[in-house]
């Protein structure tokens, strides 16, 4: 698999992002992950090596439903960098299959050009290969 890849991982459940690390460690033996609970954090990185020639993919596995920043505004904030800083970034929505889902809320973040697909928790060996077939 590629390695010229970097996750990041938004997410405000800390057990969630715990799982989806280890997993993705185990997957990618040499691979950067950053992990955020809070979404703003990740935007204050993105937006700190916007200007760095860093060429290396980056996967946002981003979770919908949360506090302070949720997903939506997330993406609002990351879809006002230029789009040289946007192409470097892949955006996965990881939803939990529940109820207390909206299907609105999913048909409404694939309305956004930088987000790229969305995939259920927990992440599998085929949903991340998945990621790389769109």
């Amino acid at each position: 698999m590629n390695t010229d890849l970097s996750f990041i991982i938004i997410d405000d459940s800390e057990l969630d992002s715990f799982l989806t690390r280890k997993f993705l460690k185990l997957t990618y033996k040499e691979v950067s992950i950053s992990s955020f609970q809070n979404a703003q954090d990740a935007l204050d990185i993105i937006g700190e090596n916007a200007g760095s020639d860093n060429l290396t993919q980056t996967i946002i596995l981003l979770d919908l439903q949360m506090p302070i920043m949720n997903g939506f505004q997330f993406v609002e904030e990351f879809e006002k960098f230029p789009p040289e800083v946007q192409k470097n970034y892949k955006i996965v929505v990881q939803t939990v299959l529940t109820a207390k889902n909206d299907p609105n809320d999913i048909n409404s973040i694939l309305k956004y050009g930088t987000v790229k697909s969305i995939i259920q928790k927990p992440l599998t060996t085929e949903k991340l290969l998945s990621l790389f077939e769109q």
